[in-house]
């Protein structure tokens, strides 16, 4: 089983897979497509360390083939009464995890939960259904394309994010998200006690608005000191009423003196 998901996610993540991003644009004003996963997950419930490997060989697969696959984690704390409580989690996750189960007419809470550009919901170990997923979003041309830049605002403790956007910037959120790239928790207590568990992306800072036009800049406060090395920064775009993901991007620092 193991080699047979190998085989697909090859598939799915080969370069030549991928559209033109330069002609698709110069011809039609469509753009290279992405891909933006939201994992729900909690320390605290025992199904989600299977789910963050998966989502770990993901983040290694699309950066290792460098494709616009962008993943990110959100404690949620759902379970916080369950035995452990999580010290990565934040009552505004899962209340951004309720609002997509609402947008998607769905009811039921539940970790791990990935949810794929907005409009597609699966268990985070569904790895057949997510891969299937990427395929296909990877070979269709997006009508909307983000890159994003970034830098410390001089005196302040705070990043200045700028964007520029290619597509229809009406009625939409931009959403920045500030994600520890590795993070190891061990755990004492509740269904995962004993066990010492690896973490990926996890959101730190999430920072949402409404989108300003085609270009602009946001400030993001941060602690003072943070080592932004141990960081990347994803951004992405979602239709304001239906949280559709119309495109992302990411952002790694490399801060040198």
């Amino acid at each position: 089983m193991k080699k047979y998901i190998k085989i697909i996610f090859t598939l799915f993540f080969s370069q030549w897979a991928l559209p033109s991003f330069s002609q698709l644009a110069i011809d039609t004003n469509l753009y290279q497509p992405s891909v933006l996963i939201e994992n729900f997950t909690s320390e605290g419930c025992g199904s989600c360390p299977e789910a963050d490997k998966f989502m770990a060989e993901l983040i290694h697969l699309s950066d290792s083939t460098n494709n616009p696959v962008n993943i990110i984690d959100f404690h949620v704390d759902i379970w916080n009464r369950s035995g452990w409580v999580d010290p990565l989690s934040d009552s505004i996750f899962s209340q951004r995890q309720r609002t997509y189960l609402a947008k998607n007419k769905l009811e039921a809470v539940y970790t791990p939960m990935a949810v794929c550009n907005g409009n597609e919901i699966w268990p985070g170990m569904a790895k057949k259904e997510i891969g299937r997923f990427i395929g296909k979003s990877l070979t269709k041309p997006s009508k909307h394309y983000i890159r994003v830049g970034s830098q410390m605002a001089p005196g302040e403790d705070s990043l200045t994010v700028a964007y520029a956007l290619w597509g229809n910037p009406d009625s939409c959120l931009i959403n920045v998200a500030l994600v520890q790239q590795d993070l190891i928790n061990k755990i004492t207590s509740g269904e995962n006690a004993n066990k010492t568990l690896h973490h990926h992306n996890v959101v730190k800072f999430f920072y949402t608005r409404p989108l300003k036009g085609v270009k602009g800049e946001y400030k993001m406060g941060i602690p003072h000191g943070l080592d932004l090395t141990k960081y990347r920064m994803i951004t992405y775009i979602q239709k304001e009423n239906t949280w559709e993901v119309l495109c992302s991007d990411q952002l790694f620092f490399d801060v040198r003196k």
